[in-house]
């Protein structure tokens, strides 16, 4: 009973969300900040989600950077929404516009919509979030997985990001949250979340061509990282 009740009160306060992002964006469209202030409106459904998010750190970046986040399920909105970075763009499936009134308030807070199953496409959105970058002096926020992980793991990542990064010339900062497989609408107590930042990883004297490598190396990284989260999840909380 309690599942379902949390379900529907989530269901609608999403789509309450979805209007207030699109009234806010409205006022400022495809502000650089529009975004990590739309997402605050979250902030009332973590009781009805049964969540706790915790923020381990705050890096305070002043400067552009391509930020990577693990990508697991429905659930990721809602911890983006504790530490999503100023000045920051994310990117989401082109299916997200059709999506009703969350995709209008997607577009509005100036974020990009990118279609993975064309690769002429995917090479034009990397041009395109170089572009913001580079003269727009923005961030931006991307899951290189491509697609939810579902409890199976930090699935292989794609290179979209980590070329856009290079080509821009700035930083990847990779972000890790600890595993959700376990959060559950029907259970009483709050089950907590941890998320942190790793260093920036400099792309300074890099091409193309270590795309890939740099991708392999950030998925250890963070697959490293996101276990001792959840390490530390078992053993504190």
């Amino acid at each position: 009973m309690l599942y379902y009740v949390r379900l529907i009160a989530v269901c609608l306060y999403f789509v309450l969300f979805s209007f207030m992002a699109v009234a806010y964006s409205c006022i400022r469209p495809f502000h650089p900040n529009n975004t990590r202030t739309a997402l605050k409106f979250l902030y009332p459904t973590y009781w009805m989600m049964n969540l706790k998010v915790i923020p381990l750190n705050d890096p305070k970046i002043d400067y552009p950077v391509v930020y990577i986040v693990n990508h697991q399920d429905l659930l990721d909105t809602f911890y983006f929404a504790k530490i999503w970075p100023k000045n920051c763009s994310g990117v989401g499936k082109k299916e997200l516009a059709w999506v009703p009134v969350f995709g209008a308030a997607f577009w509005l807070a100036g974020n990009i919509f990118i279609n993975r199953g064309d690769k002429d496409k995917a090479h034009a959105v990397v041009d395109q979030m170089v572009e913001k970058i580079t003269s727009l002096n923005r961030s931006i926020f991307i899951m290189p997985e491509g697609t939810r992980s579902r409890g199976k793991g930090l699935l292989p990542f794609k290179k979209g990001a980590f070329l856009t990064a290079i080509k821009a010339g700035v930083p990847i900062v990779p972000l890790c949250v600890s595993s959700t497989k376990n959060v559950t609408l029907s259970d009483w107590a709050p089950k907590p979340g941890l998320i942190e930042f790793l260093e920036p990883i400099s792309t300074e004297g890099l091409n193309e061509k270590d795309a890939e490598r740099l991708a392999l190396e950030c998925h250890d990284l963070m697959k490293a990282k996101i276990a001792e989260l959840d390490d530390r999840l078992a053993a504190e909380y």
